[in-house]
């Protein structure tokens, strides 16, 4: 058996903590986790079902879904809350308890206005910020280009076509906490079907410096990011999309991520 890493408590309706459980039993064969399956429901009491280093809560209300994770959670574990979905009231009472709390609800946004008051108490993330990293990584390397920089704070339009709205809410805000200038102009509109990536294409414009854009590939494996005027372009994997692969990325971070924290008020205030 591996040595466990963390506690990962996942909350949400049945079917969406069932999904969870799939994806971490791919988890532990890259490291092991102990799993706390968590389903709401109008229960005030309830046994836990334990097998191996799985336990089981069905059915349970969210008034008491706190006093399950405080019980059940370990102190000689890192507590990682994967929030698959709930009532807000039950997210805010669960922050203390959580090293690190994962949002990951349908739809993807509806969760922030309540999440962001819970920055200072937990290390809070989001599955959808997750997917974005190769695209931040990929315009942040545009601007190592001398022109590119120099007119950082002269852009003035963002389009972006997503097939995730709350992913590209997420990149607006980040790219706008990232540039000092002139507010962004932001457009969205959505991606051509099938599409496995969050987003399809991200166009940066205006003012004086070349534009920028990353785009999906025909393949749609690989990103590619341009210059106007640059000539050629950088071309990076996607990387895995699948829920395992995501979820394991965020296990890894201990710390606060202070980037999205910035860009989740930024896409709330702005309303991008």
């Amino acid at each position: 058996m591996n040595a466990l890493i963390a506690t990962v408590i996942v909350i949400g309706s049945r079917a969406r903590v069932d999904e969870a459980a799939a994806a971490l039993d791919e988890v532990n064969d890259r490291g092991g986790v102990r799993r706390v399956l968590i389903s709401e429901g109008t229960e005030t009491t309830a046994s836990a079902d334990e097998q191996d280093t799985t336990i089981r809560l069905d059915g349970l209300s969210p008034d008491y879904v706190d006093n399950a994770v405080a019980w059940l959670r370990l102190s000689s574990l890192p507590a990682v809350v994967w929030w698959r979905g709930g009532s807000a009231e039950a997210l805010a009472r669960l922050a203390h308890l959580a090293d690190r709390l994962v949002l990951d609800t349908d739809p993807a946004d509806a969760m922030w206005p309540h999440a962001a008051g819970l920055l200072d108490q937990t290390a809070l993330t989001d599955l959808h910020w997750g997917m974005l990293t190769r695209w931040r990584s990929a315009l942040a390397h545009l601007f190592d280009i001398p022109q590119v920089r120099a007119a950082a704070s002269a852009y003035t339009d963002l389009e972006i076509q997503a097939a995730d709205r709350a992913a590209a809410r997420l990149f607006a805000g980040w790219l706008r906490t990232c540039l000092s200038g002139a507010p962004l102009n932001v457009r969205f509109g959505d991606a051509p079907a099938g599409g496995r990536a969050p987003l399809a294409r991200v166009r940066l414009s205006g003012g004086s410096g070349p534009g920028l854009t990353l785009r999906v590939e025909d393949d749609r494996t690989c990103l590619e990011a341009e210059v106007d005027g640059a000539g050629g372009a950088r071309v990076v994997p996607l990387g895995s999309s699948k829920l395992a692969s995501r979820f394991v990325e965020e296990i890894n971070v201990r710390t606060r991520d202070a980037a999205f924290e910035r860009a989740l008020v930024a896409a709330m205030e702005t309303g991008a």
